[in-house]
């Protein structure tokens, strides 16, 4: 029996790239009749199995995205009963954003994680841009409100153009500053992104927005998660003297790249902040930004389920 398109974040192809030594791969598949209903795949490192592993989000794959609540449930118990006969003492299922499954069925996870022990460890604010019924960046960037509208002309779009890096090295160092200047640390490594694309191959794109005179002043690290829907890791601009920030031009070039890609969404990510008390904040002007460029919020929470 065939297994379900699997998130890449689930693919065991990924966990390659990032588990520790001693650590493996493991999917949880549960059967019903002919077919496989669905899967929890992760890393099992000792007693500690993590979907979501050095990933964002990870958690359950369906064969089908309007599967019946009762058979979610039951591949969640299945997942559980196998955990615990493998002597996992910590299960963390990262869960995620509607945009890479199906909302009703994403929300049937959660309900039936809960109700099989997991508790809320984390939560996180998740951001959305939903491309559905939109026929091209002109309609997008209408639909925004006055102030983008002014940000985008101000920026003189068309002195910027969107393509792939070539010299990923240096559109990393773009990202690079661009958290320096800010005082953070990028959350990504460019050798552990190029292990990803030698698995994944165009799933895993690094795009660069390039000024006709000042050259490369921002860049994109995306990856391709799920069929409907493309994760944009990392973005920011950097090392440039333009008198307005090229940041929604940058927005505009990855909606008309979607579009032309046929995705139904841009997952945009989190928008928080660790506080340094274990807990996470909003970043009230990231979170400003995008819902400036239309994306909407969704809380993504981790779940947690221990046994003695």
């Amino acid at each position: 029996m065939s297994l379900p398109s699997a998130l890449l974040f689930n693919d065991p192809r990924y966990h390659a790239v990032h588990a520790p030594d001693g650590a493996r791969s493991v999917v949880l598949a549960h059967r019903t009749d002919d077919r496989v209903v669905g899967t929890l795949a992760g890393v099992l490192d000792g007693p500690t199995f993590t979907s979501g592993y050095s990933a964002p989000f990870g958690g359950v794959d369906l064969e089908r995205p309007d599967e019946t609540p009762s058979r979610i449930c039951a591949v969640v118990d299945d997942a559980v009963a196998q955990l615990d006969a493998l002597g996992v003492r910590e299960t963390v299922v990262r869960c995620r954003p509607a945009c890479h499954g199906a909302p009703a069925a994403e929300d049937a996870v959660r309900f039936a994680l809960l109700n099989a022990g997991f508790a809320v460890a984390e939560a996180d604010l998740s951001f959305t841009l939903d491309l559905r019924g939109i026929r091209d960046g002109e309609q997008w960037l209408a639909a925004r409100k006055r102030e983008l509208r002014r940000a985008v002309r101000q920026a003189e779009p068309e002195r910027l153009t969107l393509r792939d890096a070539e010299d990923w090295d240096a559109a990393f160092a773009l990202l690079r500053a661009n958290r320096e200047q800010r005082g953070r640390t990028l959350s990504v490594d460019l050798e552990r992104v190029l292990a990803v694309r030698g698995a994944f191959g165009d799933r895993v794109r690094l795009a660069v927005l390039r000024h006709d005179t000042e050259g490369p002043v921002a860049a994109a690290l995306t990856y391709r998660v799920s069929g409907p829907a493309e994760l944009v890791v990392a973005w920011g601009d950097a090392d440039h003297d333009l008198p307005a920030s090229p940041m929604p031009v940058l927005a505009l070039r990855l909606v008309e790249r979607a579009l032309d890609d046929g995705l139904a969404a841009l997952d945009l990510g989190t928008s928080t902040l660790p506080d340094g008390a274990g807990h996470r904040v909003p970043n009230d002007g990231l979170v400003q930004f995008k819902r400036a460029v239309g994306a909407t919020a969704e809380l993504r929470p981790v779940l947690v389920r221990r046994t003695p």
